[in-house]
């Protein structure tokens, strides 16, 4: 009987015990284990209506019927991704507001703009979502029918030759300086225009010599055969285009540029929540729904095996690209 007292008093202690160490538990812990506890708000930097959209939209069902909460896209577009990546980085960091960040929002406004209003560095990836390769581009008659012959003849224009893109400072305008450099080509005359499409048109009109630029915006024009592909700037062919070689096929191994999508957080977010984050962007992008969506658009799946992986890539980009903004004295104010 003493014992069935002690054993008695010993539980009820351990019962005490737990119950004070519940009320001492921080919230924030509590609320982790419960994440997601109400809607999450994905922000997309792009106006409804971009190629994006389709991304974005498979992926958030996919988390949603994961994860058991609504995850619902919020449009807020402007300031090349800066508006979208502000407003994300200066939310709570309770994993209920994301981004879609890509090339452009984390690796490379942070050299092209001088007074950008956040800071990279407070935003973190929380899975990566696909990634396509850029391409170098001509109108259909135009007389370049090789990269080696838009080389030549750029070498020897005594202006240079001039191409689009969707603006100072963005993505295609750095990855075509990395181009530029790459190929010994001296000069390159940038005509920069309000997005990519009025680019892309302009090339097809014979108004620019070509462009360099991610798939998903020349897929049409290539499809109906209004623009020429002379090289896909990665070291191994494109599903879609499996006729067109890669810039490393043709002797220019150092140009390998890439747009990527992936899923950010505000750098505070507990770890807890961005590996569950993580773990369902991993089984979103293994799903048949969402590769189907991504191929159709160009786009191949891109997963990391870590939080830490994924991280470590886009700051390796943030480096490259670094490099290559600072030593064409690329600028986007």
């Amino acid at each position: 009987m003493k014992f069935a007292a002690e054993k008695g008093l010993i539980t009820r202690r351990k019962l005490n015990t737990m119950a004070v160490v519940s009320a001492l538990m921080p919230f924030s812990s509590m609320a982790q284990a419960e994440y997601p506890s109400r809607p999450v708000k994905v922000i997309s930097p792009f106006p409804a209506g971009a190629f994006t959209d389709g991304i974005a939209r498979a992926y958030t069902k996919e988390l949603q019927d994961r994860l058991g909460q609504p995850f619902i896209l919020d449009h807020k577009p402007g300031a090349s991704t800066n508006i979208a990546t502000s407003f994300v980085s200066s939310a709570p960091a309770d994993g209920h507001t994301l981004l879609i960040s890509t090339l452009a929002s984390h690796s490379l406004n942070k050299w092209s703009y001088k007074n950008l209003n956040y800071d990279v560095e407070k935003m973190m990836s929380a899975g990566m979502m696909g990634v396509n390769a850029f391409y170098v581009v001509v109108r259909s008659d135009s007389p370049f029918n090789s990269l080696q012959d838009l080389i030549k003849a750029a070498k020897e224009s005594p202006n240079g030759l001039a191409y689009g893109s969707h603006g100072e400072g963005g993505a295609n305008h750095v990855v075509t300086e990395l181009f530029r450099t790459q190929a010994g080509i001296g000069k390159l005359i940038h005509v920069p225009y309000k997005g990519a499409t009025p680019a892309v048109t302009d090339t097809v009109g014979g108004h620019v010599n070509g462009v360099i630029m991610d798939l998903p915006v020349l897929i049409p024009m290539i499809k109906d055969g209004r623009l020429r592909g002379l090289a896909v700037a990665d070291v191994n062919r494109a599903e879609l285009t499996p006729d067109l070689p890669t810039t490393k096929e043709v002797g220019l191994p150092g140009v390998l540029a890439f747009n990527w999508f992936a899923l950010m957080a505000p750098v505070k977010t507990p770890s807890t929540i961005v590996e569950r984050l993580h773990a369902a962007v991993v089984e979103a992008a293994n799903s048949p729904d969402v590769k189907k969506r991504l191929i159709d658009v160009g786009i191949a799946p891109l997963t990391q095996s870590s939080v830490k992986d994924a991280n470590a890539f886009m700051q390796s980009e943030t480096e490259k690209w670094g490099k290559v903004a600072k030593g064409a004295g690329v600028t986007a104010d």
